[in-house]
């Protein structure tokens, strides 16, 4: 490459958009971005009413207060359910994240909507009067140059810096105003039924205990270390080892999901099978077999799903004999009681331990909990290294992207190999430029938030909900220094280390000082232009952010994979009953990219206010796009209720602060430096001292509930739950909180029923037209083996076992029919399952222990597990109701306590024998209740229904109150009963009291 290629090749690197700035280009921006919108959207008010799986899946598999408004079929009909349903409606149908994220979205629309006639009333014409009055012979005329304050200068800048106090002024009155509605968001979350009767709620979290308080008994000792009144109610539960169950859990299911995908392909034709049956290369983790040795892919994943099946069962049924971990749990009577105690502790680590409110179950990152402070500490401090770097090296990339990937002739110009080419065939060329800087800046972009939660989790994250909200921050952060700083100001600092590295080459006196070098380079002066010059490009960018809006609305990609891979790909039954859910909403990609955009906007917002207005147009029409999305397509996977709030509300005064920094820097350039220190550098530490207010005013009542509830007087009324009950209340705690690798059912693989005939033939494994009642995989339950069809004693599969499969009809593969059961419940939402399910939000749940450590059990899709509603006494078993079966005096019913009339206890049926766990639970032995030392073999015979037994003494499937939010079971049977009206205090008494 030649000097004056180089030449060339620096000046492209040092600014690539100089050309495309114009008039014209952004009038054309704006008509190509406006007509593209409205074909997707018109488009998509035709195939909407048609496709309810990709357009509103969950009027499908939600009902209730959650499920949304019914849409007429018309092309326009979906506008009026989003018109009526307001806020309060909002927060019962979609959660408390879902409707902050809405609020935020329209503070938005409100801050840009206000800016935005300010600058157009005010703004532009005083900088236009001005510039025309300070212009001269040769000035500039371009309207989108006479709308800045380019030529505004003296003492005229002082339009700037009153324009900036007044801005300020209502960024502060909104966040004022919103901070005060998120606070009643957040206290009504609290005071919710969902809340009040979930167990992690009176539950805190203790981390980082030291060895010699690692069991029930020192976890009460640190707790004597709190300062709040006690009365001893509180039961200590210390976290056990699982070692690397974990992994082979996941082994595991990955082996189902290969041996499934092996016979959905094999079986595609049934009664055309291929000549040769699928091969396959051993799994790394195997070594039985040599890894460059090609297996029979069927045999092999059956084999290798029967071996990890039995190290999970040996390991489950040694895990009393593990370690205790460093993690446990402290259940109070009362929420306020918990809450009073987490309050009190704040910052302070009681020797050494840290102590908060316990998140949900299934929101916890369980892997992390077994680190030390000291791994945490080391991986937090080499992730944000790691961060750094990535941010700081993707400046190259990002630069080579900006030059040659946006005009692919300029890659012709440095390279002669390729020029020929690329003259050769124009059109081609053309179309190929037309996607292909959108395709890869997409797949980087889709893959970084994919790397941050990873690289957030790695760093010691303890919960999925603040492992978001890091991934937020760093996405933010990111997106800030790469894509707004450094590519506004990249032409300015290239030019400045050109000068400063010719400097340095010179010899002799000619050599410059650096520093001199700076101070003639005129930094500020070099930054104000720079800014100036790149603000038409980022008008551009928000001007088709209105277009990925409204591709957002569409779902292309959900719409056009589904029929692709039914018609060209052989997709598990699995995969298509998983594309049939509700797709989870991405809060931390989503908040990134309106936190970006209000930054864009707001640093610009005296430069160039016409950035407001389209500003105010995006989050305009996405504020009723994403409604629409959340209402009907989108669901929350863990509600955090509504725990966003202060990261983005630091991110929005950052913001502010930022667009503060670039009037300074103008005012400086345009008049002098005096004037920029004394009136607008103080506006960021004001907004300091605002973040202080809020924190003090605001933070105490979204943090904690520390006001009586209902449910804590009925309780206090009471006397309390009972001193004679910790027992029970000590296992019901162990279970709910204990590692859900110990009782997690494990996946059978899933095959269509058309193959059912020739699967004998290819597979030596158990179905499900088999067997009966497959023996469980949750540890704490009785081992339940199948027996033979009129062979008692005799178990199928007897030696051999293997994994059953389950056959599924083509009329089954809905989500609506699977998503309470293992492999799909746990990959749902919490809504999804908070009525009717026995597994939580994370599609696990532990089964509540009874007196004699017994179990119900239950897989497949038609089954129920049987665990007293994860709250119950007794270990009774009621055949007909645990298996699911379904009686002639009513609908699929749940058990509900062995009190109750309707429910028999398992040893009142002929045919099943049961003998009492011969190792009776003791406190503080485990996270776990005892297994008993050997399987216990049963023969299962449908009973009749019990005598005088009604649908009334039943909880139908759907029964309000029983499972509160993310998989915890209620304290009562109901808030309100949908039986007798009972009022919620005798429910929650009636309940507190079997504790």
């Amino acid at each position: 490459m030649g000097e004056s290629e180089l030449q060339k090749f620096l000046n492209l690197v040092s600014d690539p958009y100089r050309d495309q700035f114009n008039q014209q280009s952004i009038l054309a921006s704006i008509a190509s971005s406006l007509a593209t919108s409205a074909i997707i959207f018109l488009a998509w008010c035709l195939i909407r009413p048609h496709n309810s799986i990709v357009y509103a899946p969950k009027l499908r598999h939600l009902d209730g207060k959650h499920a949304p408004p019914r849409m007429e079929p018309g092309l326009f009909a979906w506008w009026k359910p989003l018109w009526n349903t307001k806020e309060q409606d909002l927060v019962d149908r979609i959660g408390v994240d879902a409707t902050l994220f809405l609020r935020v979205l329209r503070m938005c629309r409100n801050v840009m909507g206000i800016l935005g006639l300010l600058g157009i009333v005010l703004v532009i014409p005083v900088n236009v009067l001005i510039s025309k009055k300070n212009s001269w012979a040769g000035a500039p005329t371009d309207p989108l140059i006479l709308m800045t304050p380019r030529m505004v200068w003296g003492e005229a800048i002082w339009s700037q810096v009153v324009v900036a106090w007044v801005f300020d002024a209502i960024i502060v009155y909104m966040l004022w105003v919103n901070y005060k509605a998120v606070a009643k968001l957040r206290q009504g979350y609290f005071e919710s039924p969902e809340y009040q009767v979930a167990l992690s709620s009176r539950t805190l979290m203790v981390t980082d205990v030291p060895a010699s308080h690692r069991s029930d008994e020192g976890l009460r000792r640190i707790l004597s270390g709190i300062t709040v009144p006690s009365n001893g109610d509180e039961n200590c539960v210390i976290g056990r080892a699982v070692k690397d169950l974990p992994g082979l859990i996941e082994q595991h299911s990955g082996a189902v999901y290969e041996l499934e995908e092996v016979l959905a392909k094999y079986l595609k034709k049934p009664d055309n099978l291929p000549a040769s049956r699928p091969t396959c290369k051993p799994h790394k983790h195997d070594k039985s077999i040599p890894k460059s040795m090609k297996v029979d892919a069927i045999d092999y994943f059956y084999h290798r799903i029967d071996d990890l099946e039995k190290k999970i069962y040996h390991i489950r049924d040694t895990v009393d004999s593990r370690d205790a971990e460093q993690y446990g749990f402290i259940s109070y009577p009362t929420i306020s009681q918990a809450h009073v105690a987490a309050k009190a502790v704040g910052r302070k680590h009681i020797k050494g331990t840290t102590i908060q409110l316990a998140p949900k179950p299934q929101d916890l990152i369980w892997e992390n909990l077994g680190r030390s402070k000291k791994h945490r500490w080391w991986n937090a401090m080499i992730g944000n290294l790691l961060f750094g770097l990535l941010s700081i090296g993707f400046i190259v990339p990002n630069a080579f992207i900006a030059v040659f990937l946006s005009d692919i002739s300029r890659i012709a110009e440095f390279w002669p190999a390729f020029r020929n080419n690329f003259y050769g065939y124009p059109k081609e060329w053309a179309f190929v430029q037309g996607f292909l800087t959108p395709v890869v800046t997409s797949i980087i972009y889709l893959l970084l938030p994919i790397v941050m939660r990873r690289l957030s989790k790695w760093q010691g994250d303890l919960k999925k909900t603040s492992r978001e909200r890091h991934v937020t921050h760093k996405l933010y952060a990111f997106f800030i220094f790469n894509n707004l700083v450094i590519f506004s100001i990249f032409s300015t600092l290239w030019e400045l280390v050109a000068r400063i590295v010719g400097e340095l080459e010179k010899q002799g006196n000619e050599k410059k000082d650096v520093w001199k070098v700076i101070q003639e380079y005129k930094i500020a002066a070099q930054l104000t232009t720079a800014i100036f010059k790149v603000s038409p490009f980022w008008m551009m960018y928000l001007l088709q952010r209105n277009m990925g809006a409204v591709l957002d609305l569409a779902q292309v990609v959900s719409l056009l994979w589904g029929t692709f891979a039914r018609k060209w790909l052989c997709p598990t039954p699995r995969q298509i009953i998983a594309h049939t859910a509700p797709p989870t909403f991405d809060y931390a990609t989503y908040y990134n990219y309106f936190l970006f955009y209000f930054t864009i906007a707001l640093t610009f917002a005296t430069l160039q206010p016409l950035m407001l207005v389209i500003a105010f147009l995006y989050f305009l029409v996405d504020s009723w796009l994403k409604k629409y999305l959340l209402m009907y397509v989108f669901v929350t996977k863990i509600e955090s209720g509504g725990a966003f709030w202060r990261l983005l509300f630091n991110r929005f005064l950052f913001a502010t602060m930022f667009s503060n920094v670039v009037v300074a820097i103008v005012v400086w350039v345009q008049n002098d430096a005096s004037m920029a220190w004394a009136w607008v550098i103080p506006l960021p530490f004001l907004l300091i001292g605002f973040k202080i207010y809020c924190r003090r005013t605001f933070d105490d009542s979204m943090h904690y509930q520390t006001k009586t509830g209902e449910r804590d007087s009925i309780i206090a009324g009471a006397g309390g739950l009972g001193l004679g009950k910790d027992h029970r209340r000590s296992e019901k705690l162990r279970t709910r909180f204990g590692h859900p690798a110990l009782y997690r059912p494990l996946l059978h693989p899933m095959v269509r029923a058309n193959a059912q005939r020739v699967l004998a033939e290819v597979y030596q494994g158990r179905t499900n037209s088999d067997i009966g009642d497959q023996r469980m995989t949750m540890y704490g339950e009785i081992d339940l083996d199948a027996m033979e069809r009129g062979r008692p004693g005799k178990k199928i599969g007897d030696p051999a076992g293997g994994a059953a499969v389950q056959f599924v009809e083509d009329g089954d593969m809905d989500f609506s029919k699977w998503k309470h059961k293992p492999g799909f419940a746990e990959e749902g939402a919490e809504v999804l399952s908070l009525r009717g399910s026995v597994y939580g939000g994370s599609g696990w749940m532990t089964p509540t222990l009874g007196v004699s450590g017994f179990r119900g059990t239950g897989d497949g899709p038609d089954s129920r597990r049987s665990s007293l509603e994860g709250g119950g006494d007794m270990g009774y078993r009621g055949v007909g109701v645990a298996a699911g079966k379904r009686h002639d005096f009513g609908e699929r019913t749940r058990p509900q306590s062995p009190l109750s009339a309707g429910y028999i206890p398992a040893t009142s049926f002929p045919g099943i024998s049961r003998s009492p766990s011969p190792n009776p639970p003791s406190m503080g032995a485990s996270l776990l209740p005892p297994h008993p030392p050997s399987p216990l073999h049963m023969h299962f015979q449908t009973p009749p229904p019990p005598r005088g037994a009604s649908p009334l003494h039943m909880h139908p499937p759907h029964s309000p109150g029983l499972l509160a939010p993310g998989g915890e079971y209620s304290d009562s049977h109901s808030v309100h009963s949908h039986k007798s009206g009972e009022s919620m205090s005798e429910n929650l008494l009636a309940r507190e009291q079997q504790y």
